[in-house]
């Protein structure tokens, strides 16, 4: 009924935004995308990407059309199906800033079932980016309908909108101006925290994100070239990554999907990108920061892709092909994991497995960078259409270079006032007990040796954050702190657990994607030996069971 109300009240808004828009010269309800201020390509770049002889029913494709999906379309499609096919499933997963419905598709062929691999494919996370939304949409119709068969052996979610208000105005972050894509581990977004519970409902088995990259801009600067690739992938490239898992990502998946675009005619590449500097012509590979939706799913852990269409700035130019492009992806990903089955679930659950049983052992990853090599690049002149290499100063997510790394403890301790940080665990999934008897606790406490101001940063320089950019940039060290911790006062966060990567992410305060640099969890600046200011701890030993409230 929730999502029904909701349906008929977009569908009605969507009626008013239609007579504004025979009104009056613009629509201000639907996207702000103005086709006056789009890329013009030369005639002879353009006539390098031929639409392909295919056709998808969804919005975006009627006959007419000038302008974009709209939310309500993507609401009324996906009703559409659901009372065609008994094999899709609607559900609303939570709602945007603004209070737009965040609807996903589930697929099966009798419902959902944990016993087959279930592959999530999430789109539109960045609202300029609407090609990755469309091809969700008709990859949904097709394993609702003539690839319907695929359904007996996975489950697949659809989310097509992560990020509806941006969609709705065409622009890259939220309405309050945070990148989603960068909220995976802080989740201070309703979207990413919508995302992350239908996520812990459906655990994944295979993650894919669809976006779309830059043509020409900061390309043509560098370079007086435009992108040639229709398509970019990498799979997830952060430290503490189940090595096992990253191998079959890159051989099962990455691989799979450049020799699927090379048999449709299609040209792909590592996903990279570059800053707006256009001085600065190094050219990097996704970022290594345990924030995005890739990197997080990975540490999950999952195999995890982010696959980008060739897109941003070309509003609806060839966008039969670049929708094309990104349903192939998402066909070979579930095919995949069809055809996988059981080994795919079993690579998984051991990568979660391994994971929990590193708990007092080694090494954690705590900062890691790009590795700096040269790269050959094949471009489009950006005046005669001609392929142009250049050789460049590429930044490699494989392997990493490590910059520090710290003993793996058992678990850390939280200080039950630490409310904003702990409920990002629980919302992240991450399994916690209760200090629930008095007793000695073998411990280190962190000491704030140097702070800073700065920006969370990735390889396209300085991260949307919205008004709240400013984080604490901490070097830190550790002393031993054995004490008597009272009941009530604290909570085990142990690292005996699947999860335990995206705990570490968390809490180790010194990378600009914990909880402490982003001011979700107090870290005194200058705590020295007074014990009784400290809210986290790591714990060096394993607690005795009895000591601890449920999990």
């Amino acid at each position: 009924m929730t999502y029904l109300k909701s349906f008929l009240v977009f569908y009605l808004e969507q009626i008013v935004c239609s007579a504004a828009l025979f009104l009056a010269a613009t629509n201000p309800c639907w996207a702000q995308f103005d086709p006056a201020k789009t890329l013009q390509e030369p005639p002879q770049v353009a006539q390098r990407f031929p639409d392909p002889e295919v056709r998808y029913p969804t919005p975006a494709f009627q006959p007419g059309r000038a302008d974009l999906t709209s939310h309500a379309e993507v609401l009324a499609f996906l009703e559409s199906l659901a009372r065609q096919s008994s094999r899709i499933q609607v559900q609303t997963i939570g709602q945007s800033q603004r209070g737009l419905p965040m609807p996903m598709a589930l697929l099966s062929a009798k419902g959902y079932n944990p016993a087959l691999p279930t592959v999530m494919v999430i789109a539109q996370q960045h609202g300029n980016e609407p090609a990755g939304g469309e091809a969700a949409l008709a990859l949904a119709q097709q394993l609702a309908g003539p690839r319907s068969a695929l359904l007996e052996a996975t489950n697949v979610l659809i989310i097509p909108r992560g990020n509806p208000d941006g969609a709705e105005r065409f622009v890259r972050a939220t309405h309050s101006g945070v990148d989603v894509n960068r909220d995976h581990l802080l989740l201070r977004t309703p979207e990413a925290r919508a995302i992350a519970a239908a996520t812990l409902r459906y655990p994944p088995q295979v993650v894919l994100d669809l976006h779309e990259f830059t043509v020409a801009g900061r390309w043509v600067d560098k370079f007086a070239a435009m992108q040639k690739y229709d398509a970019l992938v990498q799979g997830a490239s952060v430290g503490n990554l189940h090595a096992p898992l990253a191998a079959a990502t890159q051989t099962g998946y990455v691989d799979r999907l450049h020799q699927v675009w090379a048999a449709n005619g299609l040209a792909s590449f590592a996903y990279h990108t570059t800053s707006p500097d256009v001085a600065d012509k190094t050219v990097a590979m996704g970022g290594v920061q345990p924030d995005t939706g890739r990197n997080t799913s990975g540490l999950r852990p999952a195999v995890s892709l982010l696959v980008e269409l060739r897109g941003v700035g070309l509003g609806r130019a060839h966008l039969l092909r670049r929708v094309h492009t990104g349903v192939l992806a998402g066909l070979a990903v579930v095919e995949t994991a069809a055809a996988q089955g059981d080994t795919l679930t079993n690579l998984v659950r051991q990568a979660g497995a391994d994971t929990a049983a590193a708990a007092c052992q080694g090494d954690l990853v705590i900062a890691a960078r790009h590795q700096a090599v040269r790269q050959a690049m094949v471009f489009v002149d950006a005046t005669t259409g001609a392929d142009k290499t250049v050789e460049v100063d590429w930044r490699a997510a494989t392997p990493l270079e490590v910059l520090r790394t710290r003993p793996r403890p058992c678990g850390y301790l939280l200080a039950a006032s630490q409310t904003d940080a702990l409920q990002r665990l629980r919302l992240l999934g991450v399994r916690m007990q209760p200090v629930m008897q008095a007793a000695p606790w073998v411990l280190e406490r962190y000491a704030v040796t140097s702070e800073n101001n700065g920006q969370r940063q990735d390889a396209r320089g300085a991260i949307d954050d919205g008004g709240d950019a400013n984080i604490r940039l901490l070097q830190v060290g550790t002393a031993r702190d054995d004490q008597v911790i009272a009941p009530g006062s604290a909570i085990y966060v142990p690292m005996d657990q699947p999860l335990a990567g995206l705990v570490a992410a968390a809490l180790e305060p010194d990378s600009q994607s914990s909880y402490a640099a982003n001011r979700l969890l107090h870290l005194a600046a200058n705590s020295g030996p007074q014990v009784n200011r400290a809210t986290l701890w790591r714990v060096l030993a394993k607690p005795v069971a009895d000591l601890l409230g449920p999990r």
